[in-house]
């Protein structure tokens, strides 16, 4: 089958930090979808998709830095935005000024339909837990029938994603031990051996 791997990038980065394991958090997303795959099988893409916040230097710097861990190992990476926004706060009783990712749900509908019309995806791996997304399997199951989307739910989020998996072919959980097979390098280095990407220290480091 030909197959394609979708990753909502803070619905699964959420889910790894409360696992409270930092190393977790420098996965090889390529490696992980690959081993999702049969014998048969060939990934098509990898595709991440995030938003960098403007706001906090550090975080900042460590997000840039996996971005571009994960381009130099063959992931797609789609940028959307954070906006300010006010909301309700029923704690405070007023409106309050918040961030909130912008653009990141409809972006992955778009890359799945586009994909399963112009790259004949016949299985899609999504990696989210978000029900945001349901519309977008019923569209995808309805107009390529044989099509299999195959819900991957970040770590303990199975049980806060039963709509989405509902609508899937298939579901599963990703589990802490399973990312822990799929580490990033400690150091990427393009051909040249200049550096691309690092772990940060932050993080850790395997023994």
């Amino acid at each position: 089958m030909r197959v394609a791997c979708y990753i909502d990038g803070f619905n699964l980065y959420h889910a790894i930090d409360a696992l409270g394991d930092h190393l977790l958090k420098w996965i090889d997303l390529r490696s992980l979808a690959q081993s999702y795959l049969g014998a048969d099988d060939e990934l098509i893409r990898t595709v991440f998709f995030t938003a960098v916040n403007t706001w906090d230097q550090a975080k900042r710097q460590r997000h840039v830095n996996y971005i571009k861990a994960l381009e130099a190992t063959g992931v797609d990476v789609v940028r959307s935005r954070f906006d300010r926004v006010q909301k309700h706060c029923f704690q405070q009783g007023r409106f309050c000024p918040i961030r909130e990712e912008k653009q990141t749900d409809v972006a992955i509908a778009i890359e799945i339909l586009s994909d399963c019309y112009e790259r004949g995806i016949q299985r899609v791996l999504l990696i989210t837990a978000d029900s945001d997304q349901v519309p977008l399997v019923r569209q995808v199951r309805q107009r390529f029938p044989e099509t299999i989307v195959f819900m991957v739910a970040p770590p303990k989020r199975l049980s806060v994603a039963r709509e989405l998996g509902n609508a899937c072919s298939g579901v599963t959980e990703l589990t802490a031990g399973r990312l822990r097979q799929h580490p990033l390098p400690g150091e990427i280095r393009d051909g040249r051996g200049r550096l691309i990407a690092s772990r940060p220290a932050l993080y850790g480091s395997r023994t």
